[in-house]
């Protein structure tokens, strides 16, 4: 190894990369342990996913009643077609929410809530089918989502991934 270079004047004191030899980035370093496999988190169990979905359909509850509520205050009687409107308003609002949690999270609003998401990124067009699917199985609590077949849930199916509990970082 040769000995590293005086820096001229003005310069950074800060050794390049091939100035340090490997002997000397590993004295106080410890060993690199092996990579950690991202399979390996706790599967969800069906409890956890059915409240999941509950908590969805009370998303979407929450959504409508808070577009109604608007509607209310903007005019002071609803007609049967504006309170349609505002149904319709209520549930796109709660479906966006969850389309983008789905996408960006990896898991519905009722999933983030309580810990569970999926183990891989959904692809867009992924996420929109299992969208769908999700806001059809609104109507029955989600049941559907639930129901597994040859140990995978249709929920995972539809996603492409398993279904796990979330982990936390360090320290949070």
């Amino acid at each position: 190894m040769t000995a590293p270079r005086t820096p001229q004047t003005g310069q950074l004191d800060i050794p390049l990369v091939w100035e340090t030899g490997p002997a000397a980035a590993d004295r106080g370093a410890p060993a690199p342990g092996p990579e950690p496999k991202g399979d390996l988190a706790p599967l969800a169990g069906a409890m956890r996913l059915w409240l999941a979905a509950l908590v969805d359909a009370g998303v979407a509850v929450v959504a409508l009643g808070t577009f109604w509520a608007v509607a209310g205050v903007i005019v002071s009687g609803l007609a049967p077609a504006q309170f349609a409107l505002a149904s319709a308003a209520g549930l796109e609002g709660a479906s966006v929410v969850a389309l983008g949690c789905l996408w960006g999270w990896r898991a519905t609003p009722g999933m983030l809530l309580l810990g569970v998401c999926f183990s891989h990124p959904i692809p867009f067009a992924r996420a929109c089918r299992f969208w769908f699917f999700w806001l059809a199985s609104l109507l029955v609590l989600g049941l559907p989502l639930l129901v597994r077949r040859r140990g995978e849930s249709v929920a995972e199916t539809l996603a492409g991934g398993t279904l796990s509990l979330r982990s936390l970082p360090e320290g949070a």
